[in-house]
């Protein structure tokens, strides 16, 4: 099975934005970030204002407690959108012509092998770690942080479900 596909800064991105989203070690500093910095900068906000403004102790709880909910209801936007932000300053730090542009993929029986304009690449289909599966791409990990991006918008439903097929043992949930 062989097919052409392109890989582009923001196919690029929303892989980074997943690797992260399921990353162990991320999510315990996203659920630290989101949830315990407000909670511990709310306290000086109420005791630092509170004593310097002298205004009703009530009134401060009441800010601090908005700060909290505040903090919490937005962040995972702002999160997102830093960390986006993070990678674009990574993509532009270098020349990254290997990772976008044209490639082909094929699947033989006991290969994968994606060509590219300046790069090629032959993967064992036993060095598969995981695939996984996203509404708009296909993820082959070979290790724990390297994956084969494959954008699933170049793939009608049946290419879709040969590549899965093809893949099986190594997809989450199949």
């Amino acid at each position: 099975m062989k097919f052409d596909f392109e890989i582009t800064e923001d196919d690029y991105i929303k892989f980074n934005l997943y690797h992260i989203e399921n990353s162990p070690a991320h999510k315990k500093t996203f659920y630290l970030l989101r949830y315990l910095v407000p909670v511990i900068f709310s306290i000086p906000i109420y005791f630092i204002s509170h004593n310097l403004f002298r205004q009703p102790s009530f009134y401060w709880i009441i800010i601090s407690i908005l700060f909290v909910i505040v903090w919490i209801v937005t962040y995972p936007k702002q999160y997102k959108n830093l960390l986006k932000k993070e990678i674009k300053k990574l993509l532009n730090e270098g020349d990254n012509s290997s990772i976008f542009g044209k490639k082909t993929l094929e699947i033989d029986l006991d290969n994968i092998k994606v060509f590219g304009e300046f790069s090629s690449e032959t993967i064992l289909k036993s060095s598969i770690k995981n695939v996984k599966v996203y509404e708009d791409m296909i993820l082959i990990y070979i290790s724990g942080f390297i994956a084969e991006i494959v954008p699933t918008r170049y793939l009608d439903k049946d290419l879709k479900n040969k590549i899965l097929i093809e893949l099986r043992e190594y997809v989450d949930g199949i």
